[in-house]
C-alpha cells in the first residue's frame, strides 16, 4: 500500500521543508493516469479509485503537487475533489458514476501542469426495479385470431433507465390461445416483445402473463387481456332432428332450427338466415336473424297435400346448407277401391293366381298405411285364409287366398273396410269357376305288343287325360316319347280330343332287338310307358368274335380258342335258332367235332373241338350259314400246324462214304435232317458230329477234332460240310446224334482211305 508523505507529517514540517531553499522540489511537469482510464459500471455506481502521477521534466515524481479531480460528462461526483501528490508523485480520488445512460467522463488536473488525464465510464442500467406494460394489452380480436399488437414489456431501474438482456416468459394462462417467441429479452430500450399471440378459439376474455426472470422489480408479473369475438359465419348446422315426420297438410313439429358459428364453432348472432321449403309444403317466416346464440328457425313448415317426403333448405352466405326432411303420412281413410284380383277365372275347387286386394286412401288420394280390412266369401260356396289383413304402405290389402267351390259359375268375395264414412265400402270381387285341371293319363291302347325290330306295330298306342273328378279333359298337349329303342312315332306331339284322348299315330320299333318303351308325358301328370318287344330279322350274316388268325400250333394238336361267330340281322341283331356249318378248305385234313351248331338267344356259335393234322402247313375252316349266301364273306378262321418234337434222324448223304486217299476229303459231305414223328423236318435242332475211335480224322476244314454242334435250319437240316481223312490205314467213323424226350437218336457215317 503506498503512504502518501502527507499523511506522514505535520503541516508545519512541510512548510519548513519548503522554505529551505536548497531542497525545493523539481517543478512538476507532467501528469498521467496509473489506473485504467476505460471503465465501466452501473448507474451510480462508486467506482475503483482513480489514480494519477504528477512527474517532473525528467520523468520522476513530484510530491506536493494538488490535484483537481472533477466529473466532467454524465453527472456523478469525485470524493476529494482536491488530492495533494504523495512521494510517488500520485494523486487518488472515487469517482461515483452519474444516473444516467449516456457516456460518463472524470478528469484530473495538476497545478502547474498543462494538460489534464481523462477516465472514461461506459455506463448500464442498474438491477430492475419496476416493469410495466409497454403496448399490446386491452386489445379485441377474433377468437383464432392473432391480435394486431404483439403484448410488450418494459423494466427499468430505480433510475428509470431501461435495463437490457432480461429474459421475460410470455405464457397464456386463460383462453386457450397459444403465442410464439413465448421467451423474450430486453432489448435496449428494456423492452420485451413476445412473438405473436394467437387468441384461443372461444368468444370471451383470453389473458398473457409475462413474467421477467428477475427479483425485486416491482409490476412483475404483468396479465395482458384481449377480447375473443366471433368471426364471420362459416358453419350452419341443425339444432333440431333433421329426418321428421308429420300428416298432410299439417304442421311439423317441433320446427326445425339451425345455429350459425364461426371457424371456430362460436354462434354468430344477427346473421340473416332463409329457409326454404320443397314444391307443396307452405314455410312461414322464410327470412329469419340468428339471435345472441346463433339460433334461427321459421315461424312455421306445413305439409302438402301429397303423402310424400317434403324438404326445407336453411342457408347462410358463407356456410354450406342444412336440409330437413319430413315425411307427409296420410290421412285418416276415407276411400276404399278394387285394387287387383276382380273378374278371374280359373278350375273349380281352386285357389285364384290373383288374391283379390284393395286400395285404401284419405281425402287426398294418398295411400292409408294401417288401416283393417275384411273379406267375406258371399257365393259360389268357395273359401278364404287370411280374412283380415291391414293396408301397406301403398295403402294395399289383400285377402291370404280365395278358392273357388266346386261347381262351375259365379263365386263372389266382399271387403269391407273397418271405419265410418269410408266411400266404396264394401268392394265385391266376382271370378268364374272352370271345370278342373288334368289329373291322371291312363292307356287306352298299344301297350305289351311284340313285332320285328326296325317294323311298325299294329296298334297305336293311345291315352286319355282326366281330371281330379274323372272328367275327360279336351286339348292337353301330350307328348310321345321313344326312348329306349330308338324307335319313332308318327304324331310326337298330340292334342287330347272331346274324350280327351290323345294317340301316337304308328309306332315303329327301333332296329335293335329287345325291349323297347314309348312314353307319354303331359305336363306334371305322371308318365304312362307303354313296352313293345323287337325281336330279330332273318340271319343275314356271320360275324367272326375270335381271332380269325389263330396261333401256330404243333401238328396233330387241339386249336384254343375254338372259332365262335355270331349270326345277325341286317341290323345286327342276333339270331337265334340260325345252324352254322364249320367247314375245312380242301387240302388240308382237321378232325373238327361239334361242326354244326345252332345259335342260341344270343346269336353264338361255337366249334366244339379242332385238331389240326399232322402236316406241318396252313390249315383253314369257314362258317357257313344254313340258307344264307354270304357271298364269299363268311368268317374265316386260319391256323398254321408247327412240326413235333424231334424223334428222328434221317441220313441225307451216304453213310458210307468214300475216301480219296489219306489227308483228303471225302467225295460227299455228312448230311441229316432232323424230323418229329410224322416226319416233319424240324428247325432249331442241335446237331452234334464226334469223330469216334482211330486212326485220326478232321471234320470241316481247318482241322478240328473236337465235336462240332451244328443247329438245323428251317428244312431240318444240318451239314458238316468238308470231312477229311486222316494218315494211316483203318475205317473212320463220324457220328450225328441229337437229344430227344426219349433219349438221344445217331447215325455213323464211315469211310476208307
Amino acid at each position: 500500500m503506498r503512504v502518501s508523505l502527507r499523511h506522514a507529517l505535520p503541516a508545519v514540517a512541510l512548510l519548513a521543508l519548503a522554505a529551505c531553499k536548497d531542497d525545493a522540489p523539481p517543478a512538476p511537469a507532467a501528469i498521467t493516469p496509473v489506473s485504467d482510464v476505460g471503465l465501466s459500471g452501473t448507474v451510480d455506481q462508486l467506482m475503483p479509485p482513480l489514480v494519477v502521477k504528477v512527474t517532473d521534466a525528467k520523468g520522476a515524481p513530484v510530491g506536493g503537487v494538488p490535484v483537481t479531480f472533477a466529473a466532467a460528462e454524465g453527472g456523478g461526483s469525485v470524493s476529494p475533489a482536491i488530492d495533494t501528490t504523495d512521494s510517488d508523485g500520485e494523486a487518488t480520488t472515487r469517482w461515483r458514476l452519474g444516473t444516467t445512460l449516456v457516456a460518463q467522463r472524470a478528469t484530473a488536473t495538476a497545478t502547474g501542469v498543462n494538460g489534464s488525464v481523462s477516465f472514461v465510464a461506459s455506463v448500464s442500467a442498474a438491477a430492475p426495479a419496476t416493469m410495466t406494460a409497454q403496448g399490446g394489452d386491452n386489445q379485441s380480436a377474433l377468437a383464432g385470431a392473432v391480435v394486431a399488437t404483439a403484448p410488450s414489456v418494459k423494466l427499468v431501474d430505480r433510475f428509470q433507465n431501461p435495463v437490457g438482456g432480461v429474459t421475460v416468459v410470455f405464457s397464456v394462462t386463460s383462453g386457450g390461445g397459444t403465442v410464439t417467441g413465448a421467451g423474450a429479452t430486453t432489448n435496449a430500450s428494456g423492452v420485451a416483445t413476445v412473438g405473436s399471440w394467437t387468441l384461443g378459439p372461444n368468444v370471451g376474455i383470453n389473458r398473457l402473463t409475462a413474467v421477467a426472470l428477475t427479483n425485486g422489480a416491482t409490476g412483475n408479473p404483468i396479465v395482458f387481456t384481449a377480447n375473443a369475438t366471433a368471426g364471420t359465419a362459416t358453419t350452419l348446422t341443425a339444432q333440431t332432428a333433421t329426418s321428421l315426420t308429420a300428416t298432410v297438410a299439417g304442421l311439423v313439429t317441433p320446427v326445425p332450427t339451425v345455429r350459425v358459428t364461426d371457424a371456430n364453432g362460436n354462434p354468430v348472432a344477427g346473421v340473416g338466415v332463409s329457409f326454404t321449403g320443397s314444391v307443396g309444403s307452405n314455410v312461414v317466416g322464410q327470412a329469419k336473424t340468428t339471435n345472441s346464440n346463433g339460433i334461427a328457425a321459421p315461424d312455421a313448415w306445413q305439409m302438402g297435400t301429397v303423402a310424400q317426403t317434403y324438404t326445407l333448405a336453411a342457408t347462410v352466405a358463407g356456410a354450406s346448407p342444412v336440409t330437413f326432411t319430413a315425411a307427409a303420412n296420410a290421412g285418416s281413410a276415407a276411400l276404399v277401391s278394387a285394387f287387383a284380383g276382380n273378374n278371374q277365372t280359373a278350375q273349380v275347387g281352386r285357389t285364384l293366381p290373383t288374391d283379390p286386394a284393395v286400395r285404401v286412401t284419405d281425402a287426398y288420394g294418398n295411400a292409408v298405411l294401417g288401416a283393417e280390412v275384411v273379406f267375406t266369401v258371399t257365393g259360389g260356396g268357395g273359401s278364404a285364409v287370411a280374412r283380415r289383413a291391414l293396408t301397406d304402405g301403398n295403402g294395399v290389402a289383400a285377402v291370404g287366398a280365395w278358392t273357388l267351390g266346386d261347381v262351375p259359375g259365379v263365386n263372389s268375395l266382399s271387403a269391407v273396410v273397418t271405419g265410418a264414412n269410408i266411400g266404396g265400402n264394401p268392394v265385391t270381387f266376382t271370378a268364374i269357376a272352370t271345370p278342373g285341371a288334368p289329373a291322371s293319363m291312363s292307356v287306352v291302347s298299344g301297350n305289351n305288343q311284340s313285332g320285328t325290330a326296325g317294323a311298325p306295330l299294329p296298334v297305336a298306342p293311345s291315352v286319355v287325360v282326366r281330371d281330379a273328378r274323372g272328367n275327360p279333359v279336351p286339348g292337353v298337349a301330350v307328348t310321345f316319347t321313344a326312348n329306349v329303342g330308338n324307335g319313332t312315332v308318327s304324331v310326337p306331339n298330340a292334342t287330347t280330343n272331346a274324350s280327351g284322348v290323345a294317340t301316337s299315330g304308328t309306332w315303329t320299333l327301333g332296329l335293335a332287338s329287345g325291349t323297347q318303351v314309348l312314353t307319354a308325358s303331359s305336363n306334371n301328370l305322371p308318365s304312362i310307358t307303354f313296352v313293345a318287344t323287337a325281336a330279330a330279322g332273318a340271319a343275314s350274316r356271320a360275324l367272326a368274335v375270335t381271332d380269325s388268325v389263330l396261333p401256330n400250333f404243333p401238328v396233330n394238336s387241339f386249336v384254343s380258342p375254338l372259332p365262335q361267330v355270331r349270326v345277325v340281322d341286317a341290323n345286327g341283331n342276333p339270331v337265334a335258332g340260325a345252324e352254322v356249318t364249320f367247314v375245312e378248305d380242301a387240302g388240308t385234313t382237321s378232325t373238327l367235332t361239334g361242326a354244326v351248331k345252332t345259335t342260341g338267344a344270343d346269336g353264338l356259335a361255337t366249334l366244339t373241338s379242332w385238331r389240326i393234322g399232322t402236316a406241318a402247313t396252313t390249315y383253314r375252316i369257314r362258317a357257313l350259314i344254313t340258307g344264307v349266301n354270304q357271298n364269299g364273306q363268311e368268317p374265316t378262321f386260319v391256323v398254321t400246324g408247327t412240326a413235333a418234337n424231334p424223334v428222328a434222324l434221317q441220313a441225307l448223304s451216304t453213310q458210307a462214304l468214300t475216301g480219296q486217299g489219306n489227308n483228303q476229303n471225302t467225295t460227299q459231305a455228312p448230311t441229316v435232317r432232323v424230323v418229329d414223328q410224322f416226319g416233319n423236318p424240324v428247325a432249331g435242332v442241335s446237331v452234334t458230329f464226334t469223330i469216334v475211335g482211330a486212326p485220326a480224322a478232321t471234320i470241316n476244314n481247318p482241322a478240328q477234332t473236337t465235336p462240332l454242334v451244328i443247329t438245323t435250319g428251317s428244312n431240318g437240316v444240318a451239314s458238316v460240310g468238308i470231312w477229311t481223312i486222316g494218315a494211316g490205314a483203318g475205317q473212320r467213323t463220324l457220328r450225328a446224334s441229337i437229344t430227344t424226350i426219349a433219349g438221344t437218336v445217331q447215325i455213323d457215317f464211315t469211310a476208307d482211305p
